[in-house]
């Protein structure tokens, strides 16, 4: 009887680790690039094949970030003053884009055919012509700004202060991208290198003086422009990315640890005091895997691929101090799981203020980031409160909805707010926050 029990239990065991195995071998197909600023070239790696060509491209003096879209990839050389326009399946160099002597490009952020680069050391964003490779026009933001976002028809770009000045008047410059104006300036920690949006919500990674003023995330709301939460995680942030709203991970400036905090709760999880394990400088992922890049200061670089339980899956060799990583893009919106907005839908702003109109509208996104809008697009929607009870009820006769949260939350507490939105192409759901 014993025996045949311990038979039983090794079998589920084999399925199960048949399953698991045929789970990860079975996972799609990732294109990532990765910036290696002191060997002055560009990885490519294929995550079916596992090949990385770390001369895929070869790059400009100091080159810092890498930017993927459609047809091309872009490569902000900081040391060339430019911007490298290279092609996507080749490698090969089409144009170098100068953006203006002693500019410094730190970073860029492609949008509706524009190409918006930071100027570290003349304090300006560059409007960049993609079709004709050139600079179009250029604004004065905040003192050594370098990460950019754009978001429901503004640029957010992240001002420093600069190292000379121990990072003083850090703040968030907003743009209105319809003017190329800038509109507001929103104060937040010191030293904001990275700022990603999700949720409707723009969450900034700020890595402090690499001293004694420690890093931060602000969480600002773009409807009220101010920072509604600060994380004190602190350590030297880097890279953040948020996959949906129960994770966000931020990387470590330094490259040694990875930590992680709750976007819906704004709860730290892990902080330096007990950080994730393997870490890096930079992190990035999909559904399916979580890549993170090790800099590994003085010899080549590693892109470390993880289990969503943060066990480590694969492991490759870039080239030496790798600044960036980047998806070509198959799966590389963070909406890969109910989120506050889900896949083909957006609703903005999340969270919503009592008095406040929410929007749900309806969207295609194709896998680089474009957005395009529906025609002749309608929509049933349903609202819920968190104890499921039916609280507005709406047939759209169009690809967009404005509805104002008196309508429904004005007599209720804060909290989470559930929708169901059904198309002809089948339902989806999700939720959003109302703050009173």
């Amino acid at each position: 009887m014993a025996s045949n029990q311990l038979l039983r239990q090794t079998i589920y065991r084999f399925i199960l680790l048949c399953l698991f195995l045929s789970f990860w071998i079975n996972a799609p197909a990732v294109i990532i690039y990765v910036v290696n600023s002191e060997s002055r070239t560009l990885s490519r790696i294929n995550t079916d094949t596992n090949q990385a060509q770390n001369a895929f491209a070869t790059l400009g003096i100091i080159p810092n970030k890498v930017i993927v879209t459609e047809d091309f990839l872009w490569s902000v050389n900081s040391g060339d003053n430019a911007v490298q326009k290279i092609n996507l399946q080749t490698g090969s160099t089409i144009a170098n884009i100068l953006i203006e002597a002693g500019s410094n490009p730190w970073d860029a952020c492609f949008e509706n055919g524009f190409l918006y680069v930071t100027g570290l050391f003349t304090n300006k964003v560059y409007k960049v012509n993609t079709h004709t490779n050139a600079v179009e026009s250029s604004l004065t933001v905040g003192i050594s700004p370098e990460a950019l976002c754009a978001f429901n028809g503004k640029l957010y770009v992240t001002n420093t202060g600069g190292y000379n000045n121990n990072y003083a008047n850090s703040s968030v410059s907003v743009i209105d991208l319809s003017t190329f104006e800038v509109t507001n300036t929103i104060p937040v920690s010191a030293n904001p290198q990275y700022i990603v949006e999700q949720g409707g919500l723009l969450h900034v990674s700020c890595t402090g003086n690499w001293i004694n003023t420690f890093g931060k995330v602000c969480i600002i709301n773009p409807v009220t422009e101010t920072v509604i939460q600060t994380l004190n995680i602190g350590g030297s942030l880097g890279g953040i990315w948020v996959k949906n709203s129960q994770q966000a991970l931020v990387g470590d400036g330094n490259g040694l640890n990875l930590y992680q905090y709750n976007p819906e709760s704004f709860t730290i999880l892990n902080d330096p005091s007990n950080p994730l394990s393997p870490g890096g400088s930079v992190v990035w992922g999909n559904a399916d895997f979580i890549a993170v890049l090790s800099p590994n200061w003085g010899s080549n670089g590693k892109v470390r691929l993880l289990h969503p339980d943060f066990t480590l899956w694969k492991e490759y060799a870039v080239g030496l101090a790798p600044t960036d990583l980047k998806f070509l893009p198959s799966d590389t919106n963070n909406d890969d799981e109910t989120n506050f907005a889900v896949p083909g839908v957006t609703v903005y702003p999340n969270p919503v203020y009592t008095g406040q109109s929410i929007i749900f509208e309806l969207i295609q996104t194709n896998p680089y980031g474009k957005r395009g809008y529906n025609n002749n697009s309608h929509f049933n929607l349903s609202i819920y409160n968190s104890k499921g009870q039916l609280q507005l009820q709406q047939t759209v006769l169009s690809d967009k909805f404005a509805v104002s949260s008196l309508n429904f939350g004005a007599k209720q507490p804060s909290g989470i707010y559930l929708y169901r939105i059904e198309t002809e192409q089948g339902a989806v759901t999700g939720k959003f926050i109302i703050l009173h």
